[in-house]
């Protein structure tokens, strides 16, 4: 049982790292701009780089691989938020033409 509940977790978290961080990263190409909060960037950096170590030190791979990925999109995610300008408001609108 402990090796289903596992794998079901595992294919979930890889799921967050491989569709939605990625998907983000895209987003946030396309658009010219990070569409997410930094604390929210911040905070996945910081869980998924303690849990992958955590995963690591008990020699789980069920924990480790995919928060190893997620830790990898999160720093993507941080690069991005700190490369890019952030646009206002207004110049979100300006480009979208609403203004």
């Amino acid at each position: 049982m402990e090796h289903v509940i596992g794998f079901t977790t595992m294919i979930l978290a890889m799921a967050i790292a491989i569709i939605a961080l990625p998907a983000q990263i895209l987003k946030n190409h396309r658009e010219k701009r990070v569409g997410i909060s930094w604390w929210v960037i911040v905070l996945a950096f910081g869980v998924y780089a303690s849990r992958a170590l955590y995963g690591f030190v008990i020699g789980s791979y069920y924990i480790m691989l995919p928060d190893f990925l997620g830790t990898f999109f999160s720093a993507i995610l941080a690069f991005q938020a700190l490369v890019r300008p952030r646009l206002t408001l207004i110049q979100y609108l300006e480009e979208r033409k609403w203004l």
